[in-house]
């Protein structure tokens, strides 16, 4: 049988799913080394503000600050950060001994553990990539993050400074996500309840504000988001399908784009345009995987195999969880570290 300090287990990565793997893993007493490459918990999760109106809009955002307390709080957990994993081999007792790096000054500490869990995340897709819509360009053109930003703040003003009586808003959807000319044709599965949301957000707290979503495919699942887009409707959002070309700065200021309507060219004005950008694969991705021997997707995740086991990587003792295996919501990524921290606990038992 394994001493309990012979099965502690690594988590490589601080956001929600990390976070999410070390809470689990404390509830069960088992110990872990959580490592973390920037100087902060929480990852892209955040950054994300409170989309609650009258009610709770099960976003999910508020997990992350309770994760971290948990985990920062734990008499069983090890955190580093500002490190990132450099090195790993097999023990002869069939642990891992890891080397791991502080990115400040090089200094490397080795430890011992049972298995590894990747908890790195994702990359957001940069829309300058998309020159034509304008982002660091055009005065008006955000991204989702960059509104999430002003929200999380209370600075929703910004986005109305002229205290216009009406104001015109846009989203476009999947922007860096079902686009085969950038290697990215996948859905990053959290845009669409996000854009929802946040216009909920934004007409409950801001009633001059009045929004179209323009979109390719909406994937709503569950039965939240439905409900949610049928409020949104109720409250005079415009679902239109289809990509929007050019965005460009009209005379009067406002972000001109130009759509096909019944084979037409329609220009359409907006006062704000928020691009939707998707979740692409780490950039710790390859060096992660020619470290720990853990193989990639074709589109640069990291690969779990079969959808009947998807917290396992090929490599023995080696686990995956949340959006570096794909692009994920916060509470898929929850969910994820669930079946992964069962995994780690099933395997054990099966070594005993």
């Amino acid at each position: 049988m394994l001493r309990t300090d012979e099965r502690k287990i690594m988590i490589i990565g601080g956001g929600i799913a990390g976070l999410a793997v070390g809470k689990s893993l404390s509830d069960n007493r088992i110990p872990f080394v959580l490592v973390e490459k920037t100087d902060e918990l929480g990852g892209h999760s955040k950054s994300w503000a409170c989309m609650a109106t009258e009610g709770c809009l099960s976003c999910h955002g508020c997990l992350v600050y309770d994760y971290d307390d948990e985990v920062s709080s734990s008499q069983i957990g090890q955190i580093y950060l500002g490190h990132e994993l450099s090195h790993v081999e097999r023990s002869s007792k069939g642990n891992q001994k890891v080397r791991i790096r502080n990115i400040q000054n090089g200094d490397e500490t080795e430890l011992e553990v049972y298995s590894i869990v990747i908890a790195v995340g994702f990359d957001v897709f940069d829309p300058k990539e998309k020159s034509f819509w304008g982002y660091g360009r055009i005065d008006g053109v955000m991204t989702l993050a960059d509104l999430n930003i002003i929200m999380r703040l209370d600075q929703t003003e910004k986005l109305n400074p002229s205290q216009k009586d009406s104001v015109d808003l846009a989203f476009f959807q999947c922007v860096g996500s079902r686009d085969k000319s950038i290697g990215c044709n996948y859905c990053s599965q959290y845009c669409c309840g996000a854009a929802i949301r946040a216009t909920l957000k934004l007409i409950h707290e801001r009633p001059e504000f009045h929004f179209t979503i323009f979109y390719i495919d909406l994937q709503l699942p569950g039965k939240t988001l439905p409900s949610l887009m049928d409020e949104a409707r109720a409250k005079g959002v415009s679902f239109l399908q289809g990509v929007p070309g050019e965005i460009s700065q009209a005379e009067d200021g406002k972000l001109q784009v130009l759509l096909e309507v019944d084979g037409i060219n329609v220009a359409k004005e907006f006062d704000r345009i928020i691009l939707s950008v998707g979740q692409q694969p780490p950039s710790s991705a390859a060096l992660l995987s020619h470290i720990l021997g853990a193989p990639l997707n074709e589109f640069g995740f990291f690969d779990t195999g079969t959808l009947a086991d998807p917290a396992r990587s090929a490599v023995g003792g080696v686990y995956v969880v949340g959006s570096c295996s794909g692009p994920a919501t916060i509470e898929d990524s929850v969910l994820s570290a669930g079946r992964v921290v069962s995994a780690i606990i099933a395997d054990m038992n099966e070594a005993r």
